[in-house]
């Protein structure tokens, strides 16, 4: 069996974040599969007191028509690095269809312990050809959405419009929109 890529007992918290994000798009969403439609960081209720963001926002439709899209099935993933992101009663925010918390091997019977009622489990696994895997090893239980398909597709589309802005200004060399507010551009 191949060695693992991550030491997940002596990483950063910062580390097992960025890690455990990019497992789970190239493992789970099978980047760059263009049937697969997701974003990161998506923000809901923005312009309430308590807005709450998602980590990932995974979109599987059932077909294109409207009765379908309304239909179909929206996965939520929550990464949680360490025992204190469970405990600090921020970043569950579980409003899809089917939710999941993705964490490093050793917070895997934490997570099983201390997990909401329902939700399921992502962790990275041995694997013979790649090292390392990402996997669910509790599936979730479906959840009765109470956000309309079209609420949900609208704050995706919001962050992936927000990433595509950030890159546009990046590769063109761009100050940020901030900046551009105190010159008075």
């Amino acid at each position: 069996m191949k060695k693992t890529k991550y030491d997940w007992e002596n990483m950063s918290r910062p580390g097992i974040t960025a890690a455990l994000g990019l497992m789970l798009i190239k493992d789970v969403f099978h980047y760059p599969d263009t049937r697969i439609y997701w974003a990161n960081e998506v923000t809901y209720d923005y312009t309430l007191a308590n807005p709450i963001r998602v980590d990932y926002m995974r979109f599987k439709p059932r077909n294109t028509l409207p009765s379908g899209l309304e239909q179909s099935e929206f996965m939520a993933y929550e990464v949680k690095s360490c025992k204190a992101d469970f405990d600090s009663g921020h970043g569950l925010n579980f409003v899809a269809d089917l939710n999941y918390v993705v964490v490093p091997p050793t917070l895997v019977d934490y997570a099983r312990e201390h997990n909401p009622f329902g939700v399921g489990i992502y962790t990275p696994v041995p694997d013979i050809v790649h090292g390392e895997v990402l996997k669910c090893v509790k599936p979730s239980r479906r959840f009765p959405r109470r956000r309309p398909a079209l609420e949900l597709l609208f704050g995706m589309t919001r962050s992936l419009g927000r990433e595509h802005i950030k890159e546009l200004s990046d590769s063109m060399g761009l100050e940020s929109v901030m900046e551009q507010k105190k010159l008075g551009i």
